[in-house]
């Protein structure tokens, strides 16, 4: 059952009226008020509670869909997003292997507790004593190797999934990390490079050493901006594949 909420009890009066009312909301995101899919309260309905006209309502609504937080499907309302669906790694792999049934499979290798690497503890903002659950997963196509994925996720909040995946396989962990751990992703940023593949990664693409591949590195936060996922993946050039639309 979501979380029910109480009046709106508004952040620092001194921002104006509508960035007060966005950080009300994202406050109740945060505390899962509303979960991922479900839609908010009508805009007459918020406009009445936090008493403000619907154009200063809507403007802070506005501010929540620019930042990804929640989206605005004509004729129907207002969701908190869904934001894996937009943003799964396989986005960067050019199925040229695939036919119009085939999906890619997904193997976990290695589940791991460990004391957390130094560059994982400054992308994560965690401290030396912190533990983290490392993942190493791969996609495959038809026997293929596409994508190697090298994941470091905060112990405390991530304990869950652990016994999770030592059953379960999923393609997406989004979703799961929502249903299983109780963390909603909503940001995500990647940086992209060609560098040489790491051995293990070479040996999974049965590449050369040395050969070079495209590295993908992707921070994931939550609604709330802290950083919950950092990971890297490895595709090779030849399966590379990357869109940017523009509007």
């Amino acid at each position: 059952m979501p979380t029910q909420t109480k009046p709106a009890a508004l952040t620092d009066r001194r921002l104006p009226r509508y960035l007060q009312i966005r950080d009300e909301l994202m406050r109740r995101i945060c505390a899962r008020a509303w979960t991922t899919g479900q839609a908010l309260p009508s805009e007459d309905k918020l406009a009445a509670e936090f008493s403000v006209s619907l154009g200063t309502l809507r403007k802070a609504m506005g501010v929540l869909v620019d930042d990804g937080m929640i989206e605005r499907i004509h004729g129907r309302g207002t969701f908190v997003t869904r934001a894996f669906e937009r943003i799964s790694m396989l986005r960067f792999v050019g199925f040229s292997l695939a036919t119009a049934h085939e999906l890619p499979q997904t193997a976990t290798l290695k589940i791991q507790v460990r004391h957390t690497p130094i560059s994982a503890r400054q992308k994560l903002g965690l401290q030396p004593q912190d533990k983290i659950l490392y993942l190493h997963r791969t996609r495959s196509l038809g026997g293929v190797v596409l994508l190697s994925e090298h994941i470091y996720l905060p112990h405390q909040k991530f304990a869950k999934l652990e016994t999770y995946l030592q059953k379960n396989s999923p393609s997406l962990l989004y979703p799961v990390y929502d249903s299983v751990c109780d963390v909603l992703i909503s940001q995500a940023a990647d940086e992209l490079s060609v560098r040489p593949l790491p051995d293990v990664d070479a040996a999974l693409f049965k590449q050369p050493e040395n050969t070079l591949g495209v590295r993908i590195e992707r921070t994931m936060k939550d609604h709330s901006g802290q950083p919950i996922e950092w990971r890297i993946s490895y595709v090779t050039t030849d399966q590379f594949k990357y869109v940017v639309e523009m509007r």
